[in-house]
């Protein structure tokens, strides 16, 4: 049951990337502080290799190309992909449960909230990483984070993708099951937004 939701998820996703959307006026001053944040955070890392799952239009695959890293991105929709390689970005068609390749970072920009289970997706994030996840999650938990997901539904309507209530406890709670330290828990955009960096253990 959960497969066939999330499938209808992924064609949902391809048709919400078929056409690049224009960012409202909050978009245009939120999306850059977040990937200043998680500029920092990668930055501290020190690492090589990088895989960014759900890679959309490739915000983030272009912050992975400037820090110089050797990265790809992936992604369910042959649309977004079709962009990102327009944009001269390294990115490939591909489901995360395919995926066979192992980096020492793995990052996902708002991802996980829209699965209604996501534990099997933290599974292969897990395990495709070498020491690394570094996630952006929509901070549902605050009250600033709330007020913004009502503010985006405002202004695009029916062409936001659902998101689930997840709190940040829930994500760190999975990540510890499958052996993952969380390491680092940082507001982003008055806490409308958290940087979540997670740490393999052993």
């Amino acid at each position: 049951m959960e497969q066939h939701k999330d499938k209808i998820l992924y064609d949902d996703w391809d048709a919400h990337w078929a056409e690049e959307p224009k960012l409202t006026p909050v978009g245009k001053v939120f999306c850059p502080l977040r990937m200043k944040a998680m500029r920092r955070a990668i930055l501290d890392l020190h690492v090589e290799t990088a895989i960014d799952t759900g890679c959309g239009f490739g915000y983030l695959l272009t912050l992975l190309d400037e820090i110089g890293l050797d990265y790809v991105g992936i992604d369910v929709s042959e649309h977004a992909i079709a962009v990102c390689r327009r944009k001269g970005l390294q990115a490939r068609l591909g489901d995360l449960e395919e995926e066979e390749g192992a980096y020492d970072l793995v990052v996902s920009e708002g991802m996980l909230e829209h699965f209604i289970n996501f534990e099997p997706y933290v599974r292969h994030l897990v395990r495709i990483s070498k020491r690394y996840i570094l996630l952006m999650q929509p901070n549902h938990d605050s009250f600033s984070g709330r007020t913004l997901v009502y503010l985006t539904q405002i202004l695009r309507g029916d062409k936001v993708m659902f998101e689930y209530n997840y709190q940040q406890a829930d994500f760190a709670n999975v990540f510890a099951n499958h052996g993952c330290e969380l390491i680092k828990s940082e507001p982003v955009i008055l806490d409308t937004s958290r940087l979540l960096l997670f740490e393999k253990k052993g």
